[in-house]
């Protein structure tokens, strides 16, 4: 493209070029595409549409391959995961509207109760929320009906930790075990033990499960035959997150410190220092290193070159877990709240407070933010108008 003929993110750039562009109204679909490869905003993209009905047509068609250049920049995450399940331009439509509403504060609201005890950790399936408790229990939900409709109790202490792979949960417990059940049959299908102390945290990656414990040690298991593959030391104190990512591990320690270890050699690669307390969550998001501690702080890291960047601050306690929904941030603290923050600007954008007691676990799925509780409740807050509309 010439230097005659750029493309600005600015408005008032577009217009003055929709003003001076009669040259352009008979271009082909693949110069529209080309042109449209330098736009990052939507408002931008429509601007564009206006320099002629060709290229409204052209641009507002579900085979404009645009929009998914755009999807892919603007909603990374949500694209990945629905991208073979709507049409380009409807899907960018409901994510834009998910993601305003999520900034300005506007959802449907509905709570699942019926566990005894604090609920510790959350994972949600195909219609399903998987949650585990200090009453020792996994509980199966019906998210339409909002029903319990299953409970397994295998584990002999306090379930920290579970996930959902595969048609498999994936639990850890205070028993020092790790257990795989069959979601269908509530059937337990292997028991991991080498643990010395409690497992506090499970991830699982390529067939593989990281887990952390009070023992320090963070082990990685084959998932199909239950064996025990390697053991990384080197915390000095208990392991309370992992996250894996791009072949490397990431955990958070009660020694106040993260460890990024390479996953092969189980080598350790860096430590990074910078929480006044124990890091208790961990999310990674296009190279940024995401941490929440007892300080009470999120604090930014560069992955790459491992080094902080910047410290979000606004809890009044423990920061105690962590979701990501593309460019837009939710924490989960013991002051009970759950905070909204714009990961771009780093700016708190609004405050969730409709749990009683500490909140211990977040997760996101089609345009709904699941929460877990010390009060025993799970809260869904759901902002997306589709999924509204269809239950309506």
């Amino acid at each position: 493209m010439s230097s005659d003929f750029q493309i600005h993110s600015q408005n008032k750039d577009i217009t003055t070029l929709v003003n001076n562009a009669e040259m352009v109204r008979n271009f082909p679909d693949e110069v529209v595409y080309e042109f449209s490869k330098h736009i990052n905003k939507l408002s931008d993209l429509h601007a564009l549409s206006l320099v002629s009905k060709h290229f409204f047509v052209t641009i507002f068609n579900n085979s404009f391959q645009g929009w998914k250049t755009l999807l892919a920049s603007h909603f990374p995450y949500s694209f990945r995961i629905n991208s073979l399940q709507q049409l380009p331009l409807p899907l960018y439509q409901n994510l834009k509207v998910i993601e305003d509403r999520m900034r300005t504060g506007i959802y449907e609201f509905r709570t699942l109760g019926g566990h005894e005890l604090a609920i510790s950790s959350l994972d949600v399936g195909k219609g399903m929320v998987i949650s585990c408790s200090s009453d020792n229990k996994i509980k199966i939900w019906e998210m339409k009906n909002s029903v319990n409709c299953k409970t397994l109790h295998f584990h002999e202490g306090p379930v920290n930790c579970l996930t959902l792979r595969n048609g498999m949960i994936i639990s850890s417990s205070f028993d020092k075990t790790i257990k795989i059940f069959d979601i269908g049959s509530g059937k337990e299908l292997r028991t991991l033990t080498g643990h010395e102390s409690s497992v506090t945290c499970i991830t699982e990656k390529d067939g593989l499960i990281i887990s952390g414990s009070d023992d320090f040690t963070i082990k990685i298991w084959e998932i199909q035959t239950g064996k025990e593959l390697k053991t990384l030391r080197g915390h000095e104190q208990a392991v309370k997150c992992l996250t894996v990512i791009d072949g490397i591990i990431v955990s958070g320690s009660a020694d106040k410190t993260i460890k990024i270890w390479d996953i092969v050699s189980g080598e350790e690669l860096k430590t990074l220092r910078g929480h006044n307390n124990s890091v208790k969550c961990l999310t990674v998001k296009d190279g940024m290193l995401i941490s929440g501690s007892w300080d009470s702080t999120i604090k930014i890291w560069d992955l790459d070159n491992r080094e902080e960047i910047c410290t979000l601050a606004g809890h009044k306690k423990a920061v105690t877990c962590l979701a990501l929904n593309d460019r837009i941030l939710f924490s989960g603290s013991q002051d009970s709240t759950i905070k909204v923050w714009d990961l771009e600007s780093r700016k708190e954008l609004w405050t969730l407070a409709r749990h009683q007691k500490a909140v211990t676990c977040l997760t996101l799925k089609d345009g709904m933010l699941i929460s877990g509780s010390w009060d025993r409740v799970i809260q869904i807050y759901d902002f997306n108008p589709a999924v509204n509309a269809t239950n309506g």
